[in-house]
């Protein structure tokens, strides 16, 4: 399942972005994903639900997906409460 390791990937860099910012809890991230990507909406929110479900900063987390021509995905927003 690629989908498992993309959406790692996509966490990890969520993190990433969250620390740069001073975002201690993320409650929001919008994403657009490419139609290309050969990944779907439910695919990719199942594996985000399963690997944030006990992360502290993603505990509570709500993915928006936007879907885009193209292969990518992108992180549009990123919104939380800061340290």
């Amino acid at each position: 399942m690629h989908e498992w390791g993309i959406t790692q990937e996509l966490i990890e860099e969520i993190k990433r972005q969250a620390d740069r910012n001073n975002i201690k809890t993320v409650t929001k991230v919008e994403i657009a994903l490419g139609k290309d990507s050969n990944l779907t909406e439910q695919d990719l929110k199942m594996c985000f639900e399963a690997l944030t479900n006990n992360d502290g900063i993603l505990k509570d987390c709500k993915l928006q997906i936007k879907k885009i021509s193209g292969w990518g995905i992108i992180i549009n927003r990123i919104e939380g409460e800061s340290i």
